[in-house]
Order: C-alpha cells, then structure tokens, then sequence
C-alpha cells in the first residue's frame, strides 16, 4: 500500500488523529517538513492544525507536491470552524495537479484563555473519513468491507 500520513500541529490535536490513523492503516507518521519527502504515494493524509495564519513551512511542503510525488491528498484540519484553510491548502496542491480525495474538518476552539479538547466523537469521525478515503482509493480495502 502506498500510503503515508504526514502532520503539522502545534497543540497535539493533529498528532492524536495521524496517530490513530497511521496505526489503523500501518503506515508511516511523519511531521512536516518530513525527514523524507514523497515518492510515488497513492494516497496521503495531511493532518493539521490552523490558528492564526498557515505555517510557511506547512505551506512552502505543499507547494513542492505534485503528481509524481502522490496521486491524491486527503486533508483534515483542525480549527476554530474546522474550514478556515481547507480552501486554499486545496488550491495549493491543485495548481500542480494533485487530485484531492477528500476534506474533514474538526472544529476545536482555541484561544488565549481556553484550550478546546479533541473530543472522542471528533477523533471517531476523523476515522471514519479516513476509513472511506482507503476505501475509496484502495481496492483491497473495498473488499474488506
């Protein structure tokens, strides 16, 4: 299976879900900017959080993707609203002809005098997107059910 999931977070709420993913489909977790960028992937994860403006180097790592690096990119994002960038991270990977396989927002609220909480029922549907973006992109794992 070609397939990685890769992260940017600063609170360690996108870390609980590419944890939780990696693990379900045995695959490599890696921070961004990885240690070793992608090769030829089917499908990766890009698990991160936005408060405040995008990262640049979260931004400048999705620039450099393009379709010889991976087919398709399923993003999930953690935020305010749970949409406050999926727009333009989309953008960013369609100008160099990645397909995008699918979106999931996860609206935690987070500000100077609260810190929100991952909820069991976020991560659950977090894994549930991720259980229908293998399926649909992986064969094998239609038949599996």
């Amino acid at each position: 299976m070609k397939l990685q999931v890769f992260l940017y977070s600063k609170f360690g709420f996108a870390q609980r879900i590419a944890d939780e993913l990696s693990e379900k489909f045995n695959c490599k977790c890696d921070q961004i900017p990885p240690a070793y960028q992608c090769n030829e992937e089917k499908l990766i994860f890009i698990v991160y959080e936005k408060y405040g403006a995008l990262d640049k180097k979260l931004v400048a790592y999705m620039k450099e993707m393009d379709k010889k690096k991976v087919q398709n990119i399923a993003f999930i994002e953690i935020s305010n609203t749970g949409n406050e960038a999926l727009e333009e991270m989309c953008s960013i990977v369609k100008a160099n002809g990645v397909n995008i396989s699918g979106t999931h927002g996860v609206a935690i609220k987070h500000g100077l005098f609260a810190k929100g909480k991952l909820t069991d029922e976020q991560l659950h549907e977090a894994m549930k997107f991720g259980d229908e973006q293998g399926k649909a992109n992986f064969e094998f794992l239609r038949k599996q059910g």
